[in-house]
């Protein structure tokens, strides 16, 4: 029955994941084994979505693989996202299960998302998790995302009842899982109940109105408006506390009777559920809770081109924005900014979880959104493994099965200056993780390209397979000036410490950078010096030479590895927009961002 298929590399089509087909799985609840089946469809790419289909009473994984729609909805649906489909054990769902049961059927649909992180198999990016049910799925479903609401991004269910005592127990609860951290104590004071979901709930008689008030709450969604005749979309008026980072109108819950909703689940409203409602929503890492914002397509952007063309002997993939207001005055040259991805992502996902896209269309620059070749990361922490898939990842250490980033990265930079008005004195690169690790290498072996560089959840880590600053092109580079201004979480100290000491790798790389800087290193307490709150959540260290920022660390209070667009935000209009390169020489114009 299962079609595994595990396909060699082949250069010509390097952006697809190398195992496809459905897979036979277990993981272990408390002291058992639960099954569940995987189809990694036909050309999935990396960071794929990823859907929990828990079927009715009575129906194996098995049952929901072969008499539903969601493997044909999975291989030509764009997303081609990755289907996960659960069953019960013994045949029925435990959808009266007390809340807090540590093995029950909750417990395996949580075991199953921890799974996510493993990436031997699959790849899921944390912002693309969904939850569908059916009948007693469908209630199970429900009391997995009430149990661990920051992990998803959507979810429906079809003829569905979760006991009340469950649903208040839920919303009362603390909620220590935040998306990307976990709130141990409790500090932060959130409950479950606070965290917002997008969720349709449909019952062919009616649908469940004690879940549809447990959403609505969460969501703060009070505004009625009746789309259609058998639909009631609920949505916030409230205004978001983050209004940068999230979107008001993915905090929705909608509410349908649909006749025989649960016989069309395997048919034709599975399509309707997919590209009408689940997938137009991504949670991504960043403000505690994750932030909820619609999908875009970067393709449906105005102004958005997509590459992918030889470069350098390689096949390369970008995506370079030119806003209207650049492409109405060729005659005027425009900075130009490029973003580099994390590890195991893409350009389009960084493009959607930076935001730098519409920034660069507010403020009249031109974007460039490039993505890494396949390969593998030589170490091991919470995000990476040797073990896991071929996934992107940039070749920051020359390896020979790998396209060589540097001639890549110039001719990104040529090809946007030959096609569209770029100011060359006012090119500079982010990125996020792996991608701030290759933002710093460009910086370290061709400072005199870039005017300035911002390196996001990202240092000159430790523990890779050789030391960054040991490279031959450092030591070949330019003795010439770079600004740099680099950002941390405070959940994200295993990886970046969120305050440099002597010691630890963010006051090495600070002190790496003033040093190439001409400035004087920071030693023991004087790491303590110098800090500026922004206000309650951010903290910037700014080293300051002949009134120019050229070296600093700004520290953010309840973020994990992540980035947002208030980051972006930050980036450009104090720094970026601020900084140029005029014959070799740094320019600053004062504003906001001052010593």
């Amino acid at each position: 029955m299962y079609q595994n298929q595990e396909l060699s590399f082949d250069p010509a089509h390097p952006l697809q994941v190398l195992k496809q087909g459905t897979f036979e799985q277990w993981l272990t609840v408390g002291d058992r084994r639960r099954r569940f089946l995987v189809h990694i469809p036909k050309a999935c790419r990396e960071s794929a979505c990823g859907i929990f289909i828990l079927p009715p009473d009575g129906w194996s994984a098995d049952d929901a693989f072969e008499r539903t729609g969601w493997k044909q909805l999975a291989e030509t649906a764009p997303e081609k996202p990755v289907l996960f489909f659960l069953e019960p054990e013994g045949g029925r769902w435990a959808s009266g299960e007390p809340y807090g049961c540590a093995d029950g059927d909750v417990a395996y649909v949580d075991a199953l998302f921890r799974q996510l992180s493993e990436r031997r198999l699959f790849n899921i990016h944390e912002a693309s998790a969904f939850l569908f049910g059916c009948g007693a799925g469908g209630t199970v479903a429900q009391m997995a995302a009430m149990w661990n609401p920051a992990a998803y991004a959507g979810l429906c269910a079809i003829d569905s009842a979760v006991p009340e005592v469950y649903s208040r127990a839920a919303a009362q609860a603390p909620c220590r899982e935040l998306g990307g951290f976990t709130d141990a104590e409790c500090r932060l004071g959130i409950q479950k109940g606070d965290i917002p979901l997008p969720v349709w709930v449909i019952g062919s008689r009616e649908p469940d109105a004690a879940a549809v008030s447990h959403w609505r709450r969460s969501c703060r969604a009070d505004v009625a408006e009746h789309s259609d005749s058998d639909t009631i979309r609920w949505r916030r008026c409230v205004p978001l506390p983050h209004p940068l980072n999230e979107e008001i109108e993915a905090h929705t819950v909608w509410e349908s009777r649909i006749p025989d909703a649960a016989e069309q689940a395997g048919e034709r409203l599975l399509h309707r559920i997919w590209t009408g409602f689940l997938s137009r929503f991504r949670r991504w890492l960043g403000d505690p809770g994750g932030n909820l914002r619609l999908s875009h397509a970067p393709a449906a952007i105005p102004g958005m081109e997509y590459h992918f063309e030889e470069v350098d002997g390689w096949l390369r993939e970008w995506y370079t924005y030119v806003p209207e207001s650049v492409r109405s005055h060729p005659e005027t040259p425009a900075p130009l900014v490029l973003a580099c991805h994390g590890y195991t992502c893409n350009g389009a996902l960084y493009l959607g979880n930076s935001g730098w896209e519409r920034i660069a269309g507010e403020k009249g620059f031109i974007a460039v959104f490039p993505t890494a070749g396949y390969g593998r990361m030589f170490t091991e922490n919470a995000y990476c493994s040797s073990d896991n898939l071929l996934l992107p990842a940039w070749n920051i250490f020359h390896r020979e099965s790998q396209p060589e980033e540097f001639p890549f990265f110039r001719a990104l930079i040529e090809r946007t200056a030959r096609e569209h008005p770029v100011d060359r004195s006012r090119v500079f690169a982010t990125g996020h993780s792996l991608g701030s690790l290759m933002v710093q290498m460009l910086g370290l072996a061709m400072p005199e390209t870039f005017a300035a560089i911002a390196p996001c959840s990202g240092i000159l880590f430790d523990g890779l397979e050789q030391e960054p600053l040991s490279l031959p092109e450092v030591a070949a580079r330019p003795d010439i000036p770079l600004p740099v201004w680099m950002f941390g979480g405070s959940e994200e100290t295993f990886l970046v410490p969120d305050r440099p000491a002597d010691g630890n790798r963010t006051a090495y790389t600070l002190n790496a950078w003033l040093r190439l800087n001409h400035m004087e290193p920071v030693q023991g307490d004087r790491w303590a010096d110098g800090w500026r709150a922004r206000d309650e959540r951010w903290s910037d260290l700014i080293y300051w030479a002949d009134g120019v920022p050229m070296v600093g660390f700004s520290r953010v209070e309840a973020m994990p590895h992540a980035t947002t667009i208030e980051m972006s935000r930050r980036i450009w209009d104090e720094f970026f927009s601020r900084l140029s390169r005029v014959d070799g020489r740094i320019v600053y114009r004062k504003g906001e961002f001052e010593a």
